[in-house]
């Protein structure tokens, strides 16, 4: 068995295993069609992800097998040529949809098509006859929404541009009953793992308030959990991020390995900005803000970029970030979040879902605005406020 450990997009690392009762996982797939091609099954533990591949492969048929510590997730793909869609030929393609089961202390079964992986049936443990009833509603809308996702790529904006909303608007209605399956799904098994999973893929559908709500009625032990205890960090963050609020304090080190305070830029107009070496939106955003640091450093505007590396290593994380400040040229304070992660993950405590993510504070330290993402002129219209030009 090959395994690598990787992390999540968002570099989610507070996962720890040391007091994990070790259990052993056997998973085998009888996948029509697929011989000749690879299996891929992404293990996701808690909050931190590996990846497995087969320790046997004779034809169509493939086995998995290896050691786990508390429930996990997988997320089955394939290479073959149905899993995704070639955008561009010979160059850019979008993955298909996972077959998404649980590994349990009893054997998995898989029985499928390689053209139409994620639709596999899955036996083996209560989890994974839990999780098939909510998949056996969702997966019709599913595969609707990638032949839509399929379809609409083929499409151009200048000329059609009519269906390209239609379509957009008829995933959005599809995904809002998914989400409502899910929903349903939570109430009906507080205590089954799959439910703090699919609570976790609600995070930026729900309003806060029903999110919590849906949080709080999970069983203690999914509450506990490691998945449990990030969602109710996250929770906190959001409700600790918003505007108005006190931006949470934290203390990292800088550039030269010196620990910066937050607190240490009161008095200023400080804007926070989560980003990253790897974040293509975020490094082509940082030219305008390079203009806005010039025009308004001398009169008390200061940046204290927040970098989150997705190396798993210190040393590589760190190398990343100080390049990437060197050649973009960066004059502000820098921190890097990689720095003591698991007990300080300032993603996770100001709820970053999106990169970049900024936050201005004024003079207190206290959040005047919050911007996801990048483009229009929020940012701009509110340092225009502040000083009168």
């Amino acid at each position: 068995m090959k395994k690598t450990t990787l992390t999540l997009a968002s570099s989610l690392l507070l996962a720890t295993f040391a007091n994990a009762q070790e259990k052993s996982y056997n998973i085998n797939a009888d996948i029509k069609g697929i011989e000749g091609y690879k299996l891929n099954a992404t293990m996701v533990t808690g909050i931190k992800k590996g990846v497995d591949t087969p320790v046997i492969v004779q034809g169509d048929h493939m086995e998995f097998k290896g050691s786990y510590h508390g429930e996990t997730l997988v997320m089955m793909t394939s290479n073959h040529p149905s899993s995704k869609f070639e955008v561009v030929k010979g160059g850019m393609f979008v993955p298909g949809p996972a077959l998404d089961f649980f590994v349990t202390d009893k054997p998995v079964t898989i029985t499928g098509n390689a053209a139409e992986l994620y639709k596999a049936k899955v036996t083996g443990g209560k989890i994974n006859e839990e999780f098939n009833a909510y998949k056996e509603k969702a997966l019709p809308l599913i595969e609707k929404n990638w032949e839509i996702r399929k379809t609409s790529m083929k499409l151009k904006w200048k000329t059609d541009s009519v269906q390209i909303k239609a379509y957009g608007e008829e995933t959005k209605a599809n995904n809002k009953v998914i989400e409502e399956y899910q929903r349903d799904f939570i109430a009906r098994h507080p205590k089954s793992y799959a439910s703090v999973v699919l609570l976790s893929r609600l995070f930026e559908s729900m309003p806060i308030n029903e999110y919590e709500a849906a949080y709080n009625k999970l069983s203690p032990s999914l509450k506990a959990s490691e998945m449990g205890k990030y969602l109710a960090e996250r929770i906190k963050g959001v409700k600790t991020t918003a505007v108005g609020s006190k931006a949470p304090g934290f203390t990292k080190p800088d550039l030269n390995g010196n620990l910066l305070s937050l607190s240490s830029l009161q008095g200023k107009y400080v804007l926070v900005d989560f980003w990253g070496s790897w974040c293509g939106p975020c490094r082509a955003g940082n030219p305008h803000l390079k203009e806005l640091y010039a025009k308004y450093h001398a009169k008390g505007f200061e940046i204290l970029g927040v970098a989150n590396e997705k190396a798993d290593e210190l040393p590589a994380a760190e190398a990343a970030w100080k390049k990437a400040v060197k050649d973009d040229g960066l004059p502000w304070l820098h921190v890097l979040n990689n720095y003591d992660k698991v007990k300080a993950d300032l993603v996770a405590s100001y709820a970053v879902t999106g990169f970049p993510t900024k936050l201005l504070l004024d003079k207190t330290g206290r959040i005047i605005y919050k911007e996801v993402g990048t483009g229009g002129e929020g940012l701009d219209q509110e340092l225009k406020k502040i000083f009168g030009e």
